[in-house]
């Protein structure tokens, strides 16, 4: 749930539409391994903090797992963005063969 919103919220602060933005989501999920890591590092994380970290320790911890996150969170979603503009960058196919460079 959280991650569909987070690319909701950017869509919005860098003006580009929700369709675009859940295409993005799509596309780093499918494609970049978004959720795969997500679930890697989320799931032990919770059974570490309710299973063994000492419960006035908790906040601390997930705070501290949850600044990695966002390094890894950032990494996919630049790897996406740099993807995207590498397509952008590639000649268009006007009849799916032949490149028009004129522009």
């Amino acid at each position: 749930v959280c991650l569909p919103v987070a690319y909701l919220v950017k869509s919005v602060i860098f003006q580009y539409s929700f369709r675009e933005a859940l295409r993005r989501y799509m596309s780093d999920v499918m494609e970049n391994g978004l959720l795969t890591k997500y679930w890697s590092l989320w799931g032990p994380v919770q059974c570490l903090t309710f299973g063994v970290v000492p419960q006035h320790l908790r906040i601390a911890f997930i705070a501290l797992v949850s600044f990695f996150w966002l390094i890894i969170f950032s990494s996919v979603t630049a790897k996406g963005q740099k993807e995207r503009e590498m397509v952008d960058d590639s000649c268009s196919l006007e009849d799916g063969v032949t490149c028009s460079i004129d522009g």
